[in-house]
C-alpha cells in the first residue's frame, strides 16, 4: 500500500507540475494489464472534485487528452481509458465516480470497437478490491497484483510514455499492414451479429447513466485508412452488426448520440498520425474530438 501511495502521490505532482513522469513500469510479471486499472482506480479515488465528463474505452481512448476535452466542450473531464478496456471496465468506472461523488451527473463519451459491448472481466479488474462490489457474481476472490504504472496525470491523461517518432510509427504500420488483405477477406466470410444478452455490462452502462439524465455519446474507433477501405471492399459485416445492435438499443429506449469515427477523411484525420495501425496518436484524436464535439447533439456541450 505504500507504493502504490507514493506513485498516486507522484501521478498527482507530475499533473501540477506538467511533467510527464520517465518511470518504469514498477509492475510484477503476475499483473496483466500494465497497472493500468488500479492507476486509474486510485486516480479517481483521489479526485478532489467529480469531473463534468468522464471518457471511456480501451487503450485506444487513453490518448483522449482531458485538457482538449475541457477546451471543447466547457467540461472538466477524467479519462478512465484502459489497456484491453471494455465494457465491464465502462460501467465499474461509471458506478465509482458516483459512488465518490453522489451528486455528480457527468456527461460520458465512450469510444468503442466496432464489436461493441461484450460481457468478458479482465483478470485485473475482477480482482481489484473496489471495484468487486459492482460486479457481482464476476468478481474474484483473489487480490491484484497490480500498482500504480505512473504513466498518468491526476485527471486520467496519458503523460508518459512520450509518442513515438515517425520512423517507429511507419515501421509499425508497414508491419501490420501485411497480410491484412488476406485475413480481411477471409474474416468477411465470417457471420456477424451481436447478440444483446451478451451485452450485460454495456446495457447496464447505459441504463445507469441514463437514469442520471445523461445521453452518452457513444463513438466508433477509427481505422487505418487503407483497413477500412478493404473492409468495405469485403463487405464489412462487423460495421453491419453493429448497426443493427445499436437500432435495436434505442428500440428498447436507450438514449444516447452515435458518432462513427472509423473513416478517418470524415473528420480531417491523416493516415501518418497513427502510432500504429489500431491507434491514433494525440493529433488525430483531437482532430477526431473536434468532429465528435460538433456531431454530439451539445450533450457534450450543455
Amino acid at each position: 500500500m505504500k507504493l502504490r501511495a507514493v506513485l498516486v502521490l507522484a501521478l498527482v505532482l507530475a499533473s501540477v507540475t506538467g511533467t510527464a513522469l520517465a518511470v518504469p513500469n514498477p509492475n510484477p510479471k503476475s499483473c496483466k494489464d500494465t497497472g493500468d486499472r488500479v492507476t486509474k482506480i486510485e486516480l479517481l479515488e483521489h479526485l478532489s472534485k467529480a469531473p463534468q465528463l468522464l471518457i471511456l474505452g480501451s487503450s485506444r481512448a487513453r490518448i483522449a487528452m482531458p485538457a482538449t476535452v475541457e477546451q471543447l466542450t466547457g467540461r472538466t473531464a477524467f479519462n478512465a481509458g484502459v489497456h484491453g478496456g471494455g465494457s465491464a471496465d465502462e460501467y465499474v468506472f461509471t458506478r465509482l465516480l458516483a459512488q465518490r461523488f453522489p451528486h455528480a451527473r457527468p456527461a460520458y463519451l465512450i469510444f468503442v470497437d466496432v464489436n461493441i459491448g461484450g460481457d468478458g472481466v479482465n483478470p485485473e479488474l475482477a480482482d481489484e478490491p473496489l471495484a468487486k462490489p459492482f460486479l457481482a457474481s464476476a468478481a474474484s476472490a483473489t487480490k491484484t497484483t497490480c500498482v500504480p504504472n505512473g504513466w498518468y496525470s491526476a485527471d486520467g491523461g496519458l503523460a508518459y510514455p512520450p509518442p513515438l517518432d515517425k520512423a517507429q510509427r511507419e515501421e509499425r504500420v508497414a508491419k501490420a499492414l501485411v497480410g491484412a488483405a488476406a485475413g480481411i477477406r477471409a474474416d468477411a466470410k465470417k457471420p456477424r451479429y451481436i447478440n444483446p444478452s451478451s451485452t450485460k455490462w454495456f446495457r447496464k452502462l447505459l441504463s445507469f447513466a441514463n437514469a442520471q439524465g445523461a445521453t452518452p455519446v457513444i463513438v466508433l474507433n477509427p481505422i487505418y485508412p487503407t483497413v477500412f477501405k478493404l473492409r468495405e471492399k469485403y463487405g464489412f459485416p462487423e460495421l453491419k452488426a453493429a448497426k443493427a445492435y445499436l437500432a435495436w438499443l434505442r428500440r428498447k429506449h436507450y438514449r444516447f448520440v452515435f458518432v462513427n469515427g472509423e473513416n478517418i477523411h470524415k473528420w480531417g484525420g491523416k493516415a501518418s498520425d497513427f502510432n500504429n495501425i489500431d491507434h491514433i496518436d494525440r493529433k488525430n484524436m483531437d482532430r477526431l474530438l473536434r468532429y465528435v464535439v460538433r456531431h454530439s447533439d451539445g450533450v457534450l456541450t450543455r
